[in-house]
């Protein structure tokens, strides 16, 4: 399940809880889209509970790869960087050799825990525009999607 929120805007936070379907892979890039054919800019939070969530499901991969070369651009232009936390220790060691920032063109970081995910978002991409991240209501959001989903 992939649940977004962006009640912290500019700030779009995603919660991926057991292994996502393809239906949640597509549902998560049309709230991209919708995002970026509005022209709002944003920073992305995403935040992968467990091992199952950071799996793809089968067709993910490419449908990821062709949502990516026909939304890059846009990914450029609108989105100011993304912090990805991955909880579960052995998936964030798998993870964090990952390189986002070359991948999707923008700032981009992976961290174990939320609180060093926040901190890299408020130095690197919100104080740089003037604007801070709301790192309690954060916290208490991703908290909400997780109970919300009965995790």
């Amino acid at each position: 399940m992939t649940l977004n929120d962006f009640t912290h805007a500019p700030l779009l936070i995603t919660v991926g809880l057991g292994a996502p379907t393809r239906e949640d892979l597509q549902r998560h890039t049309r709230h991209w889209n919708r995002l970026f054919d509005a022209g709002t800019p944003f920073a992305s939070l995403r935040v992968f509970v467990d091992d199952e969530s950071t799996q793809r499901p089968e067709g993910g991969a490419q449908d990821g790869k062709a949502w990516l070369q026909e939304r890059g651009a846009h990914i450029r232009t609108h989105v100011w960087g993304m912090a990805t936390v991955v909880l579960p220790q052995p998936a964030y060691e798998r993870l964090r050799r990952m390189d986002a920032e070359k991948l999707f063109g923008v700032p981009a970081s992976t961290f174990p825990d939320l609180g060093t995910a926040l901190d890299w978002l408020q130095s690197a991409v919100f104080t740089p525009r003037g604007l801070s991240v709301p790192a309690e209501a954060v916290s208490s959001t991703v908290a909400r999607l997780c109970w919300d989903a009965d995790v």
